[in-house]
């Protein structure tokens, strides 16, 4: 169940946020240089992005834990991957706060800067906070995010305060983060650079276990179907009661390569994979048609997905750079 903010803990964000602005950390820092604050284990690590070295948005997106870092490593290396920029963010899993414009915010976000008193005027001047989740559109923070974000922030605003006041070198290019590091004693911390735990996409592959289902594909006859497969977002924000905040569907899709008929699709739940969606329906294709001669794919991650599929099948698994059925059908969907 949904519970907002009240007033009293969105002022506490905005005054922290505000305070970090003066700072203008933008102009020390550009977006891919990370960094870190550690109060605890690695993996819960808390990673910064600074927004805005370019001059076009202002902003701090906030990464939560090695997932977090992930979705990250996602949208930066979205083109190498081959990736639509839709489906990087449709993966998307941070808490973001912008400095932008008027017209950039919601009613509800213009209702919250007015009832907090304060008055922003000019590009680039209005702040307001927004929480991406895989699988939704980007909303407003709920009660919870705001005072994580709040936490995260002031974390930050030390950062901050003890880099400038350092004279500390970080070789962010070379795959490194400013880290500040708390102590067990929660009192006392440290300020160094440190090695990124990793610097590529994290993807994982969707396996089968069951010994007899391996045993069934292996003896699934050959035949001489050329098939597209892959997980397109629909960019589109449905609002649901059963939804907490409004959701972005992902399609899965498969179709014929050479004739470029749509075979079969489905859209995805906002917590379902639509990775494994897509290798339950090649799985049904498999049992009903028997095993295509060669499946292609766009990129890593849906390859990823059909990869033991395919080496079970004794399928080709093929990666291109255009789906050409797929691509006409993603398109008038995008129209309708």
């Amino acid at each position: 169940m949904r519970k907002e903010a009240t007033l009293e803990q969105w002022s506490a964000l905005y005054e922290t946020a505000t305070r970090i602005k003066e700072r203008r950390p933008w102009e020390k820092f550009w977006d891919l240089d990370l960094i870190g604050v550690r109060n605890g284990a690695a993996e819960d690590t808390v990673f910064f992005s600074i927004l805005g070295r370019g001059g076009d948005c202002y902003g701090i997106s906030v990464y939560e834990g090695y997932k977090g870092l992930n979705s990250f490593m996602l949208l930066t290396l979205h083109e190498s991957m081959n990736l639509e920029a839709e489906y990087a963010m449709f993966n998307q899993k941070n808490l973001t706060c912008y400095w932008g414009n008027r017209d950039e915010l919601t009613e509800k976000q213009r209702k919250i800067i007015k009832d907090l008193g304060y008055k922003y005027r000019g590009k680039n001047q209005w702040l307001y906070f927004l929480s991406f989740e895989p699988g939704y559109s980007p909303y407003n923070l709920d009660a919870e995010e705001v005072l994580r974000m709040r936490g995260h922030l002031q974390d930050l605003e030390l950062a901050l305060q003890q880099y400038e006041e350092a004279d500390i070198k970080v070789d962010f290019e070379s795959g490194n983060m400013l880290l500040l590091s708390f102590e067990p004693d929660k009192k006392s911390w440290s300020l160094k650079e440190e090695a990124l735990p990793f610097t590529c996409y994290q993807f994982g592959s969707v396996v089968i276990e069951d010994e007899e289902v391996l045993s069934d594909l292996a003896k699934v006859p050959k035949g001489k179907a050329v098939l597209e497969a892959d997980v397109s977002v629909m960019g589109a924000s449905i609002t649901d009661k059963k939804y907490s905040r409004p959701a972005n569907p992902a399609l899965s899709l498969l179709g014929d390569a050479k004739s470029g008929v749509i075979l079969k699709f489905e859209m995805s739940e906002p917590e379902e994979n639509p990775v494994v969606i897509l290798a339950e329906l090649v799985f049904g294709f498999i049992f009903q048609f028997g095993a295509p001669q060669e499946i292609r794919v766009a990129n890593v991650i849906v390859e990823a997905g059909l990869e033991q599929l395919c080496q079970v099948c004794g399928i080709k698994l093929r990666r291109v750079k255009r789906l050409p059925g797929l691509d006409s059908f993603k398109k008038s969907m995008q129209r309708f």
